[in-house]
Parts: C-alpha cells; structure tokens; sequence
C-alpha cells in the first residue's frame, strides 16, 4: 500500500512515464509502418520506371544482346535494392524476372513453355492496387514472412519490326523485414532513449519528492511538538517556493501560539489575582464585622471598601462576557447619527472625579460645535470612556489630558491624548492584542487585565473604521479612531 506522499508521487510518475511511453510507441509504431512503407513503395515506384525505360529501349532497338543485357540489368537493379523485379505480359506470364526464391516457385504456375506463370489473375490485374502489404494473393504464403509489392501498368507502342503494341505488368517485391530495419533502427533508439529518458525522470521526481516530503514531515514532526505544548522548534527551509511560504507561515503560527500562550498563561494569573484580592479583602471586611472586630461606627466605612470591590470583580466579569460575545459574533450595532462632541463631553463628566483626585486638566479641542457622526453610540461612548480612563490612570498628577476631534475627507477623527510616561516603542505594536499589558510599574494601578483595549479595537473595526496609537516614552501617548460622518439632522 502506498502510504507515504513520497511513495504516492513517485508511484504517479511512474504510472505518467510508463503510460506515455506505451502510447508514444503504439504512435511512433503505427507511424513509422505507414512512412516506411510508404518510402519503400515511392522506392518502388522509381525502379518500375527504370525498368520501363529500359524495356521501352529493349523493344525499340531490338540486338541479339539486348535481353542479355536487360536480363542483367533488373538482377542488379534487384540486387542493389533488395528487391525482386518481374516483367509479366497482359496474361500473367513472367518474361524477366531478377530472381524467383526457391521457396515460391511451387507457389507459380507454368506456360506450356516452360516459362512462370502467376497463377491468380488479381497478381497482375491492372485494377488492383499499387502496393499490397501481406502474401499478395497466396504467391508467398510459404515463406513465412510478409512482403509489400508494387504494381505498375505498361503500355509501349511501335515495337518493331511491324510497330505493334506491348503491354503487361512490372511487379516488385520486397520482404518486410528488409523494409522494416530502418523502423527496427529508430524503436531500438527510442526504448533506449526513452529508458535512459525515464531514468533520469525517475531520480529528478524522487528528488523533487524528497525536497516537497521532507518540509513536510519537518512540519509534521513540529506540529505534534506544538499539540504537546512546545513551541521552541522552528523549520528552516531555505527557497522562494511554495513550500518555503508555508514553513514560514508554520513559523509564523508557532509564534502567534506562543504569543497566545504565554498571554493566556498571564491573563490567568491576572484575572486569578483580581479576584482573589477583592475576595480576599470582602470576606476578611465581612468576617471582621460578623465576628465584632471592626465597630458599628466604622462598619459603613469598610462596607463602602466591599462595594468597590465587588464593582471592580463585576467590570473584570464583564468585559470578559463582552470578549466571549465579541468572539461569537454575538454583537449587533445599533447606528444612529449621533454628535461625538456632546458623547465626549458626557465620558468626561462621568469620569470627572477621577480627574478632580489626580488634579488632572482636561481640554478639548473640538474642530467645529457639533460634528455628527454614524456609529453604535453605546458603542463608542465604551471606547471613549476606555481611551480617557486610561489616559487619566497613566497621566501623573497636574497633569493634562486632551480630546480633539475634526474632519477629514469624509471621516471624523477622534484623538485622545496624554501627558503620561507613554509606552515603549517595542511594546507599541502589542497593546491593542487581547490580554496584553504593558509593563506594570508604568503605573499604580494593578486594574487591569489587559482587554479594555482589545475590545476597544475590536467595536472600532465592526464599524470599518481604524485605531492606532502613537507615543513616546516620557512624552505620552496618543490614541486616534476614525468614525464615518453624517449629516447635520434638520432640527439642527
């Protein structure tokens, strides 16, 4: 059984080279019986009209010599071509003949003068063919192989001495075996060559498997080690073919796996850390005020404490149903035209406090009053109050934050940016993927699990629309989003 791609390939090309090779030479076969006997006929017909021409002199210019001599003329003619020359008359009747092999004269007849006769009158009949292939009519039926003969009407006139008229037939006979050394010849080259053809065929295909089987159980053997869970193997292949795109996509892949990996393994340890601690500090509230510890007078203060942390585990559990549904394609939009300035506006009031806690000022920086946009406005009001809360935790204090909004072709850009220490230029790339954070000491506050962003990304692009970020280290950071405009409602 043919179990391996490699086996397969060659198996196939095998079954092509052998297939062509038997087509090709039932073809070249078929071929070449027909040209060379077609050659050997046009070789016959040339020696019937020299054996005319010579006939046509003997008659005219009759000497004692001149069937001595014509006699001598076709056997060597005969000979020179290997071929038997016979000159019968109108009945059948062979006056010259090259030579007769001993093995067809019980085949002919005999005139009452002793001369051969040919016995079947479709031997010498004018209305036959030119060329017959096989035992022409049983004449060689004895000899055991076939012949091809030719056949060809004469007519002279003015034979002397009482200018009569001589007719009769020029047959030609040749055996096939003769004819067919020149086809022998050219199969004999073509099997040779087309053997040492398949050969090399042969070793080019099974190294052209072996480069094709061998990236490919590379990427077997490393795709088991990733199902195992280890990504540290990489294959290396080097070309500009298709299979070395896809080693490189395979790389690609392990790397992306590795990536996801390691920030799922770190999504688990924050989202573990998150709720434990809020759970730590709810139970030890609650059993400090069930077993009397903490007094009435300040049970409200640490009840305050439970309910903000209780806050904060239902915002880390609802962003993580928002990514499930996210994923699902759960999520449906609802558009309408709405004014982003009054939405900025709304975000910054509802997060006015903390910019109060930090002495944080805020400016916005609005191209025009009102600049109506089509978009989910829930929707983009989480991700402007996503981008400005982040913006208020990594902004230190007296710090200064901005919204500017203006148009552009037909979009609507929204900028919110910071004072901050800003990000990293080699973690830039990273902070839109899902359960990235950049590096903690950036900031305080441990709130975080690294999806605020992600989703953010994630509503912006349902809406076909792009967010970047750009920063600086120590200068801050900028986010910008586009949204589509819309027109002005009439009854503004």
């Amino acid at each position: 059984m043919l179990k391996t791609m490699f086996s397969k390939i060659l198996a196939l090309v095998i079954s092509v080279l052998v297939i062509s090779f038997v087509l090709t030479g039932i073809f070249m076969n078929y071929s070449l019986n027909n040209i060379v006997t077609e050659q050997k006929a046009q070789q016959m017909e040339e020696i019937s009209e020299r054996v005319v021409s010579a006939l046509d002199v003997l008659l005219k210019n009759p000497v004692p010599q001149s069937p001595y001599f014509f006699a001598s003329f076709i056997e060597t003619l005969a000979e020179n071509n290997d071929v038997l020359i016979w000159v019968t008359d109108a009945d059948g009747d062979i006056i010259f003949y090259s030579d007769i092999p001993d093995d067809i004269i019980n085949n002919l007849g005999k005139t009452d003068e002793g001369w051969p006769r040919l016995p079947d009158e479709r031997q010498y009949s004018i209305l036959g063919k030119e060329y017959e292939v096989g035992d022409f009519y049983g004449l060689f039926s004895g000899t055991g192989v076939d012949w091809v003969s030719y056949r060809q009407y004469f007519s002279i006139s003015d034979v002397p001495p009482y200018n009569i008229e001589a007719n009769g037939v020029i047959l030609i006979h040749s055996r096939i075996p003769d004819i067919y050394k020149l086809k022998s010849t050219v199969i004999i080259i073509f099997i040779i060559s087309g053997l040492l053809g398949g050969l090399i065929s042969l070793i080019m295909s099974g190294l052209l498997s072996r480069r094709i089987t061998r990236p490919i159980n590379q990427i077997k053997l490393a795709a088991r080690k990733v199902a195992s869970g280890e990504y540290s193997g990489r294959i290396i292949i080097k070309g500009n073919d298709e299979i070395a795109e896809l080693t490189d996509s395979f790389n690609d892949m392990v790397v992306a796996l590795e990536n996801l990996e390691r920030m799922r393994r770190d999504f688990i340890g924050n989202v573990s850390h998150e709720l434990r601690t809020p759970i730590t500090t709810i139970k030890g509230y609650i059993d400090g005020i069930l077993d009397g510890i903490i007094p009435p007078e300040k049970q409200e203060y640490y009840l305050a404490i439970v309910r903000d942390e209780v806050r904060r585990m239902q915002k880390l559990v609802n962003d993580l149903l928002d990514l499930a549904r996210m994923q699902a394609g759960e999520v449906l939009l609802s558009m309408t035209d709405f004014d982003i300035n009054e939405l900025v506006r709304r975000c910054v009031i509802s997060l006015q406090q903390m910019l109060i806690e930090k002495e944080l000022e805020f400016k916005a920086d609005f191209e025009t009053e009102r600049l109506f946009v089509h978009a989910d406005m829930d929707s983009i009001q989480r991700v402007l109050i996503n981008l400005i809360h982040n913006a208020i935790k990594f902004t230190p204090p007296k710090g200064e934050i901005r919204v500017r909004t203006y148009t552009e072709k037909e979009k609507a850009t929204i900028v919110v940016e910071d004072t901050g220490s800003g990000i990293p230029k080699e973690e830039l790339p990273n902070i839109f993927e899902r359960f990235y954070k950049t590096d903690k000491s950036r900031s305080t506050d441990r709130s975080g699990v690294g999806l605020g962003l992600y989703i953010a990304r994630n509503i912006i692009v349902s809406h076909n629309e792009t967010i970047r970020a750009e920063s600086e280290e120590g200068k801050g950071s900028r986010f910008i989003f586009t949204l589509r405009r819309a027109s002005v409602p009439e009854q503004f």
